[in-house]
């Protein structure tokens, strides 16, 4: 059975006695997994790491970090996802983690067919007066996209024909254009104002340095809500 600690747990406050010299601990060797839930229809979903489910359900768009412990330094794990209602396995998938390195895992597409993503997370941190970002199109019902930052022009473009259900590489932008404005917009070889889906401008909660992973998807699990960019900070080494 595969032991997985939500992040809280992690930093318990642990106390020594000063009477006796305490045992040396063994060395615990762990990986660190992010977990979104978009299936749309799905308000919540049950995930389970090898035979050890993760406590209560996680609802749909909300983030969880695991921290996983690791047998060895590189290990194969199993990730399941099911039905908050049924326990019905909706997808399952093994993967190789690595010692002391973080991961993003979705649980996307429908509940007729679901897909698990699971990438490792870039932590090097960006460059001066830079942010990273990485995007995810969870859009059903929408075709491939483009994002701009900072404007409409062709420079401003930085994702072009996203497709759904793909992600991006970690890319960078310069800070005061990801705050200055995001556009996200149907897919056409030029800028075009009745394809625009999204548009947030005076994004000063967008941090300078910092790395988000950003996912096009449906505001709530109801398929048909507006859409969203929802926005997570990631980790930096």
């Amino acid at each position: 059975m595969k032991k997985l600690l939500i992040l809280s747990i992690l930093f318990s406050t642990v106390f020594f006695s000063c009477a006796d010299e305490p045992e040396p601990e063994p060395e615990v060797i762990r990986a660190y997994c992010y977990f979104y839930h978009f299936i749309p229809t799905l308000g919540s979903v049950i995930w389970e790491v090898d035979d050890s489910e993760v406590p209560d359900e996680k609802l749909y768009a909300s983030q969880f970090l695991g921290s996983i412990q690791l047998e060895t330094a590189t290990e194969e794990i199993a990730f399941t996802v099911k039905h908050a209602g049924t326990k019905e396995v909706l997808i399952s998938q093994l993967f190789q983690l690595e010692q002391d390195k973080y991961y993003t895992i979705v649980a996307y597409g429908s509940e007729d067919d679901p897909s698990l993503l699971i990438r490792e997370i870039d932590t090097s941190e960006p460059q001066s007066e830079q942010v990273k970002f990485q995007v995810l199109h969870s859009a059903p019902l929408q075709n491939s996209i483009d994002v701009y930052m900072g404007g409409s022009t062709p420079d401003k473009k930085d994702v072009s024909d996203l497709a759904y259900l793909s992600l991006t590489d970690h890319f960078e932008v310069k800070d005061y254009d990801a705050r200055a404005a995001i556009i996200v917009s149907a897919h056409s070889e030029e800028y075009n104002q009745d394809s625009v889906l999204i548009t947030s401008i005076y994004n000063e909660e967008i941090v300078s340095r910092a790395s988000y992973f950003s996912v096009l998807a449906p505001s709530t699990y109801e398929p048909l809500s507006d859409l969203t960019l929802w926005m997570y900070i990631l980790p930096l080494e």
